[in-house]
């Protein structure tokens, strides 16, 4: 039987004067505390320059009913920590929450959400094929968006404000339709080079 979210084994972070460690804690208990954690985020794209956009359910207990990125999510507990780790709980909540997959790179690293108390790293994403929305997200919002209707929404919907940072940054970064099928290109010869090496 797969573990209910409530079960969940989480990824949490202490500073310490020497760096910091990882440990390990339910997700319920870390959020109570406020535990610092880590969380994946994803900003998707398709190969005609398209964004995938989130919108969160209603029955969601945090932000709910406001926009946000493609997928985002907890990193699960590993004994043996490492940043495949985190890439698998980008894929996993990839597929969980729209329903595809992905060529995935990162992005931004280690950037820090005061609001929510969370350590995240942030992929960018090549989509490959058509969302289907799980429950958590709400379907008739969710979708791809131009770089215009995305701008648009910027302006005038509800944002998760961590994410609409987010999406402000990787439109500075790509602010044009090219731009972005450029940037889709460019992750499908990474993954051929890759294959190629193995």
């Amino acid at each position: 039987m797969a573990k209910l979210k409530s079960e969940e084994i989480i990824v949490c972070i202490e500073n310490l004067e020497s760096g910091f460690r990882i440990f390990p804690m339910e997700r319920e208990e870390a959020h109570r505390r406020g535990a610092k954690h880590l969380v994946v985020r994803i900003l998707g794209f398709n190969r005609d320059g398209m964004l995938l956009v989130q919108k969160r359910a209603l029955t969601k207990k945090s932000h709910p009913g406001k926009y946000t990125d493609t997928a985002s999510g907890h990193v699960l507990y590993e004994e043996d920590f490492s940043f495949e780790t985190i890439l698998k709980s980008a894929e996993r909540e990839l597929w969980e929450e729209m329903g595809v997959r992905g060529i995935l790179e990162p992005y931004l690293e280690q950037k820090f959400d005061h609001e929510d108390w969370e350590l995240n790293y942030v992929f960018l994403a090549l989509i490959e094929g058509e969302p289907k929305f799980n429950d958590e997200v709400e379907a008739e919002n969710s979708g791809f968006k131009t770089v215009e209707q995305l701008r648009h929404m910027l302006k005038n919907e509800k944002f998760v404000s961590f994410a609409k940072e987010l999406w402000e940054k990787f439109l500075a970064d790509y602010p044009t339709t090219e731009a972005i099928k450029k940037l889709a290109e460019s992750l499908e010869k990474a993954r051929l080079r890759k294959a190629e090496k193995n």
